[in-house]
C-alpha cells in the first residue's frame, strides 16, 4: 500500500495519479482538512483528512492491516518565499518530518521516500556541479525554505543511519509543468504576466524540471528501486527572460523586452511587496527568490537518470504544456 502525504499538492497529486494509472489501487492520500483541492484527486484515491503536525491524525493515516506492506511518500510541506525563518514553516517542514519518521518506524514501513528539494543541498560557488550530498549543512543554505528541507533532510539522515529507517530522499529542482491549482511560484508568474501585471522581466534564471517527470521518478523508486539511495532530479537552466519569451510565443501575450537588474529588483523591494499586498495574490518576487535567481543552480542527476531511468523533457515542451493547461482553465472560468 502507498501513503502519500501533501496528497492535494502539485507532485503529490500528479504521483497518485502515475500510482493509479501503474495499476496500483491500494494508494492512501492525506489530505488537509477542507483542503479545495481535494477535488481534482482521483475518485479511486483513499483520502484521509489530517494534519502531519497531529499524531492522531497520522495513527488514522497509518491504520491498515499489520501485514500489508507500506511505502510512504512525503511530500507535505510549505514553500516560504522569505528569507527569515517563520514558525509555520518550520513547524510543517521539520517538525511535520519528524513526526513522519517517528510514525514509519512505529508502522515497520518498507520504504519512506522523503520529497527534499535542491534549495536544501549546500550550495557550492557558482559553476561548480552539486550532486547528492552526503550530510546537510545547514550554514551553507539560505533561506527559511532551504534551511527547513535541510534539516527535515538531515533528520531523515539520522533516522537512516541510527534507526535504521528504509529512506530515500530525493532533490527536485524547481517544479514546472501544468495541473498547478495551488499557484506555486511559476505558475504564478505565468498568471502575473497573462494579467498584464508583468511588464519587465528580471536578470537571472533557476534550474526547472517537470512535474510529471519527478513524479516518474518518485513512482519508480517506490516500485522498483531500495531504501538507502538519494536522488536529484533536476532539469535544464533557464533564464527568466527566455521563460517569458517562450510563454508569451505561445499565448500570444505582449511581448517584454526590458529587463530590470537583481540589485534594482532588490531595492524596489518594499513596494513590490505593497503592490503584492494589494493584489492579494503570491509573491512571485521576494528577496528570496531573487537571491534564489542569482544563486549556483548546477545539479546533477546522472544518477537518477541510471536507477531510475529519470530523463525530464524540454522545458519548451513543458512550458508550451503549462500554457496551453492555463489557458484552458481561463477559458473554462469564463465559459
Amino acid at each position: 500500500m502507498f501513503l502519500i502525504t501533501g496528497g492535494a499538492g502539485y507532485l503529490g497529486s500528479e504521483i497518485i495519479r502515475q500510482l493509479l494509472r501503474a495499476g496500483e489501487h491500494k494508494v492512501r492520500a492525506l489530505v488537509l482538512p477542507g483542503d479545495p483541492l481535494a477535488k481534482y484527486l482521483p475518485d479511486a484515491v483513499d483520502i484521509v483528512e489530517g494534519d502531519i503536525l497531529n499524531t492522531e491524525d497520522l495513527a488514522r493515516f497509518f491504520d491498515v492491516d499489520a501485514n500489508q506492506p507500506l511505502t510512504v511518500i512525503h511530500c507535505a510541506s510549505v514553500i516560504s518565499m522569505r528569507m527569515k525563518m517563520v514558525d509555520r514553516v518550520w513547524q510543517i517542514n521539520v517538525q511535520g518530518t519528524q513526526n513522519m519518521i517517528d510514525a514509519c518506524l512505529r508502522a515497520n514501513v518498507r520504504q519512506n521516500i522523503h520529497v527534499g528539494s535542491v534549495h536544501a543541498i549546500p550550495e557550492l560557488p557558482r559553476l561548480e556541479v552539486m550532486a547528492e550530498p552526503a550530510e546537510m549543512n545547514l550554514d551553507m543554505v539560505v533561506g527559511a525554505y532551504g534551511k527547513t528541507k535541510a534539516e527535515a533532510i538531515d533528520r531523515v539522515m539520522k533516522a537512516r543511519r541510527e534507526q535504521g529507517l528504509p529512506a530515500n530522499v530525493l532533490y527536485p529542482a524547481g517544479l514546472s509543468g501544468p495541473g498547478d491549482y495551488a499557484k506555486g511560484n511559476l505558475t504564478q508568474m505565468f498568471l502575473d504576466y497573462m494579467s498584464g501585471a508583468i511588464t519587465m522581466g528580471v536578470k537571472g534564471g533557476y534550474n526547472f524540471t517537470d512535474v510529471r517527470d519527478v513524479a516518474s521518478a518518485i513512482v519508480t523508486l517506490a516500485l522498483r528501486g531500495k531504501p538507502g539511495e538519494d536522488y536529484v532530479l533536476s532539469g535544464e537552466f533557464i533564464s527568466i527572460m527566455d521563460l517569458i519569451g517562450h510563454f508569451q510565443r505561445i499565448t500570444g501575450g505582449k511581448k517584454i523586452t526590458a529587463y530590470c537588474p537583481i540589485w534594482l529588483a532588490k531595492a524596489a523591494m518594499p513596494i513590490i511587496n505593497l503592490m503584492y499586498k494589494i493584489r492579494r495574490v503570491k509573491p512571485v518576487f521576494s528577496d528570496y527568490s531573487l537571491y534564489t535567481i542569482g544563486a549556483n543552480s548546477e545539479f546533477d542527476s546522472n544518477k537518477a537518470a541510471r536507477d531510475l531511468d529519470y530523463h525530464p523533457r524540454s522545458l519548451k515542451e513543458t512550458i508550451e504544456d503549462t500554457a496551453s493547461w492555463l489557458m484552458a482553465q481561463q477559458n473554462g472560468k469564463k465559459g
